[in-house]
């Protein structure tokens, strides 16, 4: 078994913060999205769009895939026109299964 010398021991030590600040931050953000999911139309259209904005950062959690599925889902339900409908079941249909 070898040492971990100083610079390997401080990029595991900074891999791990980072890691841990990613999931806060992803805890906080699915607190926030769950709450809104419980309000009005308009704040089950404001999780959708927080969520999208999140994509980039949160896309491969399925915690996050699973909010963002259903938030298609709750704004697919609060629409009401047929193409706005289709719209969504279609965007949500898109998403990546892990």
């Amino acid at each position: 078994m070898t040492a971990l010398t100083d610079s390997e021991e401080d990029e595991s030590d900074e891999e791990e913060r980072a890691e841990e600040q990613t999931q806060d931050g992803l805890s906080v953000l699915l607190d926030r999205i769950d709450r809104l999911r419980q309000g009005s139309e308009s704040d089950k259209r404001e999780s959708l769009n927080i969520l999208l904005e999140q994509t980039d950062e949160f896309g491969q959690k399925s915690e996050f895939l699973w909010r963002l599925t259903r938030a298609y889902c709750d704004v697919h339900d609060v629409s009401i026109t047929q193409e706005e409908k289709k719209t969504y079941a279609e965007n949500g249909n898109l998403l990546p299964v892990l």
